[in-house]
């Protein structure tokens, strides 16, 4: 039989879409009302297709904004201009289906899960075969569940296969096309949790190094604070791309994320989160620290506020924002038992909070340049752009001001035998915290400052400068 004259079938989740449309939308309901989780156990010990529908009647998708395989479908769409008739077959609920089928346009006929039948595995097998016959059809797929279905089929499309899978689908069925991983999973796993945000945790030996306390035990337990402290941050961060996901995919730039674009599995991303959950806990046990542990806890609960509440309410967010650095600050010295000091968190506040505040103009910059709707994401429109950024540049001068009074202060001439080369620092900061607000104003590409600040080879040359004062000024 020439393969014009058998159908297409094609599976949904993890092969025409980089994502899983039932997790998704628990995510969603969770979003709305994490009290929900209790009842979505109970729904499971029903049957999936019990979850599937209860899940799906609470919920919406929207097909626009899912990640496709766009690669799967340019051969679909090449095969449908060949008259072959195309399938869609899938484990997602029947009406979800129907949406993205409609959305897609080139589909003739569906089969998914319905109330009482949970089409996957076997069920799936068994009812394209009694459809269309024993080697009647072909199929794309993309996981070990789908080997029940290749057996039977004539030809197998693989997405995504792990060599594995395509050794055990080779010998049950003949390999048409495959789709291979286009993307490092140890790259994307890193990307995902945000290594490179792990730079912010260094604020935990801020309280250290201005103390001068070089013991060997408190480096050590602040390193230890500094793993526990990016874990938990890393499994924030996870736990936010997963509520996030619509305006990620929204955004010219977060859309690139590992799950908004699909190149992370959000059941991967849930595995990934409970391995970083344990190995942060094991760390908070050995340091023994309760209020190290606490400021943890509170962290994570201010954030969780931040993210579902307080982001897009404007200045409480920057407040917010600010504060998340500053308990960084605050947890090393609980770690190293060192008091913070009144010109450390006077000059932290006004860092911290210009930093927020070019966080946020660099958002609208980039944005409004996008041609984006950017009340749609963030409380702040173009019109907000120039109070952001004179409020920046004066809090910027602040806490170059700050720090100038700190050089003068009794406290400065006990640490360091010559205090008076530490103002040089000052026109250092003023002209680091000029560049950083120049670049971010001509930024079209990255809305993060961070990301701006680690990238740029001048904070190599603002860091060495400082190093430099610092070790004449000891």
């Amino acid at each position: 039989m020439n393969n014009k004259n058998i159908p297409l079938v094609i599976d949904l989740d993890g092969t025409l879409i980089h994502s899983d449309i039932m997790m998704e939308q628990i995510i969603q309901l969770l979003k709305k009302n994490p009290f929900y989780f209790p009842i979505i156990i109970f729904w499971l010990l029903s049957g999936f297709a019990r979850l599937k529908k209860e899940v799906f009647v609470r919920t919406s998708i929207n097909p626009q904004l899912l990640p496709y395989n766009r690669e799967l479908i340019e051969h679909i769409q090449s095969e449908k201009a060949k008259g072959r008739k195309i399938v869609l077959a899938t484990a997602s609920y029947f009406q979800n289906a129907i949406e993205i089928a409609n959305y897609l346009g080139f589909f003739d006929e569906v089969l998914a899960t319905t109330e009482d039948f949970n089409l996957r595995g076997e069920n799936k097998a068994k009812v394209l075969v009694e459809k269309y016959a024993e080697k009647g059809f072909d199929y794309a797929g993309d996981s070990y569940i789908d080997l029940n279905v290749w057996k039977y089929a004539k030809n197998a499309i693989l997405v995504n296969p792990s060599k594995d899978l395509i050794d055990r689908t080779k010998s049950i069925c003949n390999i048409q096309k495959i789709y291979p991983q286009t993307q490092n999973k140890i790259a994307v796993t890193l990307q995902a949790i945000r290594v490179n945000h792990w730079l912010k945790n260094l604020l935990l030996f801020i309280p250290l190094v201005m103390a001068h306390h070089f013991e060997a035990r408190i480096i050590f337990q602040t390193f230890l604070g500094f793993f526990a402290f990016s874990l938990s941050s890393s499994i924030i961060y996870i736990m936010n791309d997963f509520y996030d996901l619509d305006n990620d995919r929204l955004h010219p730039i977060k859309r690139l994320r590992p799950f908004a674009a699909g190149h992370l599995h959000l059941q991967t991303g849930f595995y990934i989160s409970i391995i970083l959950f344990i190995s942060a806990v094991a760390i908070l046990l050995y340091l023994n620290n309760l209020y190290f542990t606490y400021a943890i806890i509170i962290y994570i609960i201010m954030n969780q506020l931040y993210s579902h509440k307080f982001k897009n309410i404007a200045v409480i967010d920057i407040i917010l924002l600010t504060f998340f650095y500053i308990i960084r600050i605050y947890s090393g010295g609980f770690i190293s038992d060192i008091q913070i000091s009144e010109w450390l968190l006077l000059f932290s506040v006004f860092t911290f909070s210009g930093l927020a505040i070019m966080k946020r103009y660099a958002e609208v910059v980039l944005l409004n340049s996008s041609k984006i709707n950017v009340h749609f994401i963030r409380p702040y429109q173009n019109t907000s752009r120039k109070i952001l950024f004179f409020t920046g540049i004066f809090l910027s001068l602040l806490s170059s001001i700050t720090f100038l009074f700190y050089t003068q202060s009794i406290k400065v001439a006990e640490l360091y035998t010559n205090p008076k080369l530490l103002i040089v620092i000052v026109p250092i900061l003023l002209s680091y915290y000029t560049y950083l607000w120049w670049k971010v104003s001509r930024s079209k590409q990255n809305d993060n400052p961070i990301e701006i600040v680690i990238k740029t080879p001048v904070t190599l040359l603002f860091i060495f400068s400082i190093s430099i004062v610092l070790f004449f000024a000891l």
